[in-house]
């Protein structure tokens, strides 16, 4: 793929604007502000557009909008051609602002749109074309200006395109994605125990639900079946409340009839007694027996005498407030203590806080590793043991005797053993003879037998040739020995010489780092023994300094304790508090308990139980105390009722002219006089109630109309027994039925009827809402199923996500040697030779160089400049094999040498002028020195330099 051209509709400071660009290499020069960083990003947007997802932007997304979307216009749309490899020449458009109108329109074929092609995200994306997405092309061959070495801080977005391009050669689906795809409908569809709401729980739920809900439509069907049987019996009982009710009415009324039969009989008895009409009216005197009845009742009346005994009322109230007494002056020695010990911690904290002028003890850890790493180094000096050189001859001897035998040894004789050359000779005979059998029985592999023929005798020859060139000699056999055993004796002294030097590099590191620690400017003229004592004396020192800071630590923490979490003045805020309580406490309590208790001493829990003990006499001492006063009330209300009642019989008595001093004989005189008047109206009272009954029975009717009402009462209650039956009658006579009875049944009858009703009502409401235990066990056979499907479900699952994390792990070992061969391409050409192998973690994308020394160093710890040349190469090689096969991916690139010296800036050039004659290079520079090398290095219609004016702001 190649751009052509980018468009700028509406972007950034661009309005209609378009950069044309060669098919090689492009370099786009322009000073600050001239719109490079503007073009770079227009490019990449051109090419893959923006996401158009669920949710909110992103937050790249919202910077990238912040900085490229016109100012003072809605719309924003950039358009780029590129060319495939395969032919089409296409023209992207995309509405960033939008995201909707975007388009990939071939320009040869009208109406053919590539959009659907290369959707990603819900938007076209013309990376896809080469294998890559808008995430992994800004990772790779879209780089920004200060943006090399951010390919380390998201190695994951290029895992599945490297495994993609190491196990598929390009083909849109990895063992990344597999496993991404597996665990997002592990996590989605299947879920753990820790995500209550996805499937693996909710499953769970559901048949614990279902389980329950099964359980619950079975019981509401023994609860409706109870409470149907429930509703019969009140059904039952309310009819035969009904039948006792008809059977009091029949009762009554049959009765009534009879009383109103026999009223009837009495009152024409008693109309007989008076022919001559009402009898005479009572003579006068009613107000004085009135008087003296109302005397005689409130001295019969008169309450039973109250007997008062033990403490009064106000002695019970005395002893209470002695009590509560005894408990205040407990309450103030209990604060005035607490307080006193308040005072002792806020004189503490001072003394302490004085201790500590500018704050706590700084405790520095730095410290206490210093004194580990002068032990440490301590430790490994003490455990060395003097170094003794090797024994034995110098190797420089050894060699020069070595050196010796090899000038006048003959040449050895060409050859091999006769059991070698016998394997030689049979191979190779089974050589020829296989080719010659495959030629004649296989007529399509005659030339791939032939050649093995010719191969095998071949051998033959050969093995007959070197058996004529043998020559056997007993001298060189003699000094072959010797060198045998010369070289063996060089390899031991070599062997020791070589662990001389390891134990001396050992003893010098010791000491180095021994002065290390010493540090000052006589370290290093000390010896080893002396600066290993100063070092002894040095860590004693820090030692001592180091316990008493844990003193003035300890005092420290002993200051935190005090003040808990508050300051001092808080402290003495609190103490002030408890002082000024227990003073107000001390001035209301009395003086003789308080001495007493000040002087014995009170505890928190002889307080405690002091105010329990008070509480309950307290509460024991009220209700006496409330008895004593109702007792005191009633005698007292007595004594007035008395005098009152000897008043009356006084009053009423000297009405009548009776008189007496003591008041029950003037009460024993009244009652005979009332009886005497009770005597003579009673016999005018037995004609007056006579005659009252009279009226009473009639009424407001004659005699004759009260016979009609007797003959139609009588000719009701025999209907009602007629209906009744004889049976019950009796029954119900039995029982003598009364009209509160009547009313009583009446009552029980209505209720049992609405009782039936409310209870029918129920059982019809609850039978419409009654569960169906048939659909509750589908249900529960429902949730079981589906909770079975997910349990397999899972397991295939983590059964695939195991195979597959062992496939991408394969997959990343197989591609970390491609990438690094890649790399290896142009690393000591960049480097000016200084590294000549490299190595690539393809998990991190850590890159590690090695230098001509043979060391290994991690990239990132070398200078800037040097790291992000070999980033800007781990670019490169992945942007290469990326890419999808039988295209080429453009690189995009802002101010990327501008780190460098002249020396690699040129290098680097160089090394992207080579990849552009297969990959098209687009760098961005504000450098003179580069925009000067393109001017002598660009020439002809494949490479182009560009150089942008100035824009005014």
């Amino acid at each position: 793929m190649r751009f052509e051209s980018v468009t700028a509709h509406r972007f950034g400071p661009f309005r209609d604007e378009t950069l044309e660009l060669a098919p090689g290499m492009n370099v786009v020069f322009g000073r600050n502000e001239a719109g490079k960083s503007s073009w770079h990003a227009a490019l990449y947007a051109g090419l893959c557009g923006m996401r158009r997802g669920k949710g909110a932007m992103r937050k790249e997304e919202k910077r990238f909008a912040e900085r490229h979307r016109p100012w003072d216009d809605d719309e924003w749309e950039i358009g780029a051609i590129v060319a495939l490899e395969d032919g089409r020449r296409v023209e992207l458009r995309h509405d960033l602002a939008g995201r909707i109108e975007s388009s990939a329109e071939d320009m040869s074929v009208a109406g053919r749109d590539y959009s659907g092609e290369i959707l990603f995200d819900g938007a076209p994306d013309g990376s896809r074309w080469l294998g890559l997405n808008r995430r992994s092309f800004l990772a790779t061959a879209c780089v920004r200006q200060t943006d090399i070495l951010r390919v380390r801080d998201d190695p994951e977005s290029l895992q599945e395109d490297m495994q993609r391009a190491a196990a598929t050669a390009g083909v849109d689906q990895t063992a990344a994605a597999a496993l991404q795809r597996l665990e997002e409908v592990l996590r989605e569809r299947v879920g753990s125990t820790r995500a209550p709401t996805k499937p693996l729980m909710t499953t769970a739920r559901r048949v614990a639900e279902a389980r329950e809900a099964l359980e619950a439509a079975r019981e509401a069907h023994r609860d409706f079946q109870e409470r149907r049987a429930e509703v019969e019996t009140l059904e039952r009982a309310a009819r035969e409340a009904r039948r006792r009710v008809e059977a009091a009415e029949a009762a009554l009324a049959s009765a009534e009839a009879e009383r109103h039969a026999e009223r009837l009989r009495e009152a024409r008895a008693l109309h007989e007694a008076f022919p001559e009409g009402a009898p005479h009216p009572i003579p006068e005197g009613g107000g004085l027996t009135r008087a003296v009845t109302e005397a005689l009742t409130t001295w019969r009346n008169l309450p039973d005498p109250v007997e008062l005994t033990g403490p009064s009322a106000r002695e019970i109230e005395v002893r209470i407030e002695g009590a509560d007494a005894a408990l205040a002056a407990a309450r103030a020695v209990v604060a005035e203590a607490a307080a006193v010990e308040a005072e002792t911690r806020l004189a503490r904290a001072r003394d302490l806080q004085a201790l500590f002028p500018e704050g706590g003890p700084r405790v520095s850890p730095e410290e206490d590793t210093r004194l580990a790493e002068i032990r440490d180094g301590l430790r490994a000096w003490e455990s060395l043991s003097e170094v003794e050189p090797p024994a034995g001859r110098r190797l420089e001897e050894i060699e020069r005797d070595l050196a010796d035998l090899e000038e006048w040894r003959p040449a050895p004789p060409q050859g091999h053993s006769p059991a070698r050359a016998a394997a030689w000779l049979a191979l190779s005979a089974a050589v020829a003879i296989g080719g010659l059998i495959i030629a004649l029985l296989a007529p399509e592999s005659r030339s791939a037998g032939l050649i093995l023929f010719a191969v095998g005798a071949g051998g033959v020859l050969s093995h007959r040739l070197a058996r004529t060139r043998a020559d056997g000699s007993e001298i060189a056999l003699a000094l072959d020995v010797r060198r045998d055993s010369l070289r063996r004796e060089l390899e031991t002294g070599r062997s020791a010489h070589r662990r001389y030097e390891a134990e001396l590099r050992t003893r010098r590191d010791a000491i180095d780092r021994l002065r290390e620690f010493a540090g000052g400017e006589d370290a290093g003229s000390l010896e080893p023994e002396a600066l290993a004592e100063s070092l002894r004396r040095q860590a004693e020192s820090r030692q001592a300094g180091r316990e008493e800071a844990a003193r003035r630590g300890s005092q420290w923490d002993e200051l935190k304790g005090l003040l808990a979490g508050s300051s001092l003045d808080a402290l003495a805020a609190e103490t002030d508090l408890r002082r000024a309580a227990a003073d107000a406490l001390l001035g209301h309590a009395a003086g003789d308990p308080l001495a007493e208790l000040r002087t014995r001493g009170v505890t928190r829990s002889e307080l405690d139980e002091l105010e329990r003990r008070t509480a309950e006499q307290r509460r024991e001492w009220s209700d006496e105390r409330a008895r004593r006063l109702a007792a005191e009330t009633r005698h007292s209300h007595r004594s007035e009722r008395t005098d009152d009642a000897v008043n009356k019989l006084r009053e009423a008595g000297s009405q009548i002219g009776v008189t007496a001093e003591d008041p029950e004989e003037l009460a024993t005189a009244l009652e005979e006089w009332r009886a005497g008047r009770e005597r003579m109206l009673a016999e005018a009272g037995e004609r007056n109630e006579s005659w009252d009954r009279l009226q009473q029975l009639l009424g407001e009717r004659t005699l004759e109309e009260f016979a009609d009402e007797v003959e139609q009462r009588r000719l009701r209650a025999s209907g009602l027994v007629d209906r009744l039956g004889a049976d019950l009658l009796v029954e119900a006579r039995a029982g003598r039925p009364t009209g509160e009875t009547l009313e009583n049944l009446r009552r029980e009858a209505e209720a049992a009827r609405e009782e039936v009703l409310r209870a029918g009502g129920q059982l019809t409401e609850r039978e419409h809402h009654l569960p169906s235990v048939a659909d509750a066990e589908d249900a529960l056979a429902a949730a079981e199923r589906e909770q079975a499907r997910i349990a397999r479900l899972k397991d295939t699952l983590d059964c695939t996500i195991g195979f597959l994390e062992e496939a991408q792990e394969r997959v990343l070992r197989d591609i970390a040697p491609v990438l690094t061969r890649t790399v290896l391409e142009w690393l000591p050409g960049v480097t000016d030779g200084r590294y000549t192998g490299c190595r690539i973690d393809p998990e991190s994308l850590l890159v590690e160089v090695r230098t001509r020394g043979g060391r290994w160093r991690s990239a990132e710890l070398l200078s800037h400049g040097t790291a992000e040349q070999i980033y800007l190469l781990l670019r490169f090689a992945l942007s290469r094999h990326l890419t999808r096969e039988g295209e080429t991916c453009p690189l995009i690139l802002d101010d990327v040498v501008g780190a460098s010296d002249a020396v690699r800036k040129q290098a680097v050039l160089q090394t992207l002028h080579a990849l552009a004659g297969s990959t098209q290079v687009i760098l961005f520079t504000h450098e003179e020195d580069v925009r000067d090398w393109a001017r002598e290095n660009l020439a002809g219609s494949g490479a182009r330099l560009v150089e942008l004016a100035g824009r005014r702001l």
